[in-house]
């Protein structure tokens, strides 16, 4: 009777610490946000390099807080002709592979100022098996301060004597959404938002992607611990994206992703407020496939520069709507 009596408590034990390490884990991440992007305290850019006509440059920035974040600018050349004196920002999150990367895989900026960002993870992104488990602490710290990173990044970019701050469209691809929509309700420096090949909800896609190495049902349980590890109901985008208006927020979607649910792409649209527009396009994910990513930032800038039939060098649009969303 003791030993029973031991055991109930043994497990009473271990499911309240479970509960507290939960509850501590999905707190609201607000606070942390804004402690963690504090203020810009110090910056070093490389020298300026000329690359597809374009000015290129990489910059390191430091806050206060600690945080640090790279960022590589693409702008047109100073003075150039028909171009105004400072252009429309675009600031591009992508995949942790691309990162800062990204903006190489635009060959021309048609006078707009584009900035990929590096996510602020220190480490090998490229760990997997059980190693990654010692990397779970630094994951999550660099999911949580991707958003004040994209914070800080303005704080220096608008500074800049070419960014026009009135004009800041915030892009989030595949990876990279969640974190510009949290970025966008936080931040009304942003202009608009842009979620590319991007769902809702933080469980229903990591289980989904899960399945294909883990199988069923034992990707139910990991992909539920590693949700909550790294607070991902907190993250989940459409929990944030209603504070974006009125203020657009703009979806572009593949209609063959298999990486994504339809119902947590849609979950995400419907969350939105108006103004807001969705268009889907031929294809499966965007991954890092340069000829995709080309097409759909070409989609993009059409978008920015006013051209509302989206074509821009060959880019068009292909693509229909949703619960009311206009063709871009």
């Amino acid at each position: 009777m003791g030993s029973v009596f031991r055991r109930r408590n043994v497990v009473a034990v271990v499911t309240t610490l479970l509960a507290v390490g939960a509850l501590y884990l999905m707190r609201d991440p607000t606070a942390r946000f804004m402690e963690r992007r504090s203020r810009l305290v110090a910056w070093q850019a490389s020298p300026v390099d000329t690359i597809d006509g374009h000015l290129v440059q990489t910059v390191h920035l430091s806050a206060a807080s600690g945080l640090e974040v790279d960022l590589t600018v693409k702008r047109p050349p100073a003075g150039a002709a028909g171009q105004p004196e400072r252009g429309p920002l675009v600031v591009l999150l992508g995949g942790h592979r691309t990162g800062k990367d990204a903006v190489r895989l635009i060959p021309d900026t048609h006078g707009t100022v584009v900035v990929a960002l590096a996510y602020p993870f220190r480490g090998d992104p490229r760990l997997k098996g059980p190693g990654v488990v010692l990397k779970v602490p630094a994951i999550r710290a660099a999911l949580l301060d991707t958003p004040p990173a994209l914070m800080l990044a303005l704080d220096y970019l608008l500074q800049q004597p070419y960014v026009d701050p009135t004009h800041v469209e915030s892009v989030g691809v595949s990876l990279g959404a969640p974190f510009v929509v949290i970025a966008g309700a936080l931040d009304h420096r942003v202009s608009r938002v842009w979620v590319i090949h991007g769902s809702g909800e933080s469980y229903t896609p990591l289980e989904h992607n899960m399945r294909r190495k883990i199988p069923f049902p034992a990707s139910v349980l990991v992909a539920g611990l590693s949700n909550v590890i790294i607070g991902g109901p907190r993250l989940a985008p459409e929990k944030w994206v209603g504070r974006i208006a009125p203020r657009e927020f703009v979806m572009i979607n593949a209609r063959d992703d298999e990486r994504l649910p339809r119902a947590s792409v849609e979950k995400l649209y419907t969350s939105a407020r108006e103004p807001k527009s969705i268009t889907w396009v031929d294809g499966q994910h965007v991954r890092a496939r340069p000829e995709v990513v080309r097409g759909l930032v070409q989609m993009v800038l059409a978008r920015v520069l006013g051209n509302t039939d989206g074509a821009l060098n060959g880019g068009s649009l292909n693509g229909g709507s949703l619960n009311g969303g206009s063709r871009l």
